[in-house]
């Protein structure tokens, strides 16, 4: 049997035993040094008895979560690095919902200004970020801000999935090689829309101390500054995974104002809350779905100077 991860389908007793395997995997010796490690290892055991004190949930629990979490990463990838044929593309980029596709419609075509779009990384979000951009008018820009630059059987896929609404290699931005002069400059042009990550892995940009899980956690700042300095507005998004379908959830659009005496850190604190808060409840409904859930201890102490590599 072929195996495709273009397929929701995937033979039950394989899977199964995959899921089996990574519950006997063997705990990490020490902390994860690289997000590779991250995405497809097990953690250790202290972080795995953190990620359970976390979820107030038993260490056996966790483990079978966290290997969910570690085959989903694996089918990302291969949706990600290896070239499908074009129909089972089309019907994979066919199964994702976005029930507010008419709100978002209505938004771009009276709201002309560059945005930010803010999302996490969870479900399929390659595939939910190229659906949402895709109802965009091709004559505006369009921007992706990564950790590590796509290959190209990922973009392959992308436009055997939707044409030329696909996002293309120019449109992708490394995080190590893009700084918010750039960004600011992207936006001040007019007609753009940039896709900022709110959940990169701590240490590898600036935080803020925000609520997250009913603890004190550290989650980016960026987006939040970059929209209040250039003025735009922000646009949370995040995609989820259930049965056959992938649904893309859309929150209210975030205007670009500071409150009465608050300062510009004050202002991006309480936006970065905004969005964390717009996260958690889809997070907590799939947990397994959130690429750096392995990570999670980390979000819990404020980032040190030695942040995992990006590799």
């Amino acid at each position: 049997m072929i195996y495709s991860a273009f397929k929701h389908k995937h033979p039950v007793l394989p899977e199964s035993l995959n899921l089996f395997l990574e519950k006997l995997r063997p705990n990490a010796g020490q902390k994860f040094q690289t997000l590779t490690q991250a995405l497809f290892e097990r953690p250790t055991l202290d972080d795995e008895n953190q990620i359970a004190y976390a979820f107030r949930q038993p260490v056996n629990i966790v483990n079978s979560l966290l290997a969910k979490n570690r085959r989903h990463n694996c089918r990302f990838e291969q949706r990600r690095n290896k070239v499908e044929r074009a129909s089972l593309v089309q019907r994979y980029c066919e199964s994702f919902v976005i029930p507010q596709r008419e709100d978002y419609l209505n938004l771009i075509k009276k709201d002309g200004r560059s945005r930010i779009v803010t999302s996490f990384h969870c479900g399929d979000f390659l595939y939910g970020s190229a659906s949402l951009f895709s109802l965009d008018s091709n004559q505006r820009s369009k921007y992706v801000l990564s950790l590590n630059r796509s290959c190209d059987a990922c973009y392959s896929n992308l436009t055997a999935g939707f044409d030329r609404g696909a996002l293309g290699p120019k449109s992708e931005l490394l995080l190590c090689e893009t700084d918010s002069l750039q960004l600011s400059g992207i936006l001040r042009a007019g007609n753009a829309s940039i896709l900022l990550f709110c959940d990169f892995p701590p240490g590898l940009n600036e935080t803020i101390e925000v609520k997250f899980l009913d603890r004190q956690a550290w989650f980016s700042i960026g987006p939040a500054i970059l929209a209040l300095a250039n003025r735009v507005p922000l646009l949370p998004f995040i995609n989820h995974s259930t049965g056959n379908s992938s649904y893309l959830k859309l929150g209210s659009q975030i205007e670009p104002e500071l409150l009465p005496s608050e300062t510009l850190r004050m202002g991006a604190k309480r936006i970065t809350q905004d969005l964390v808060s717009f996260f958690e409840p889809v997070f907590l409904e799939n947990p397994e779905q959130w690429r750096f859930l392995s990570l999670l201890p980390g979000y819990f102490s404020k980032p040190s100077s030695g942040p995992v590599s990006r590799c």
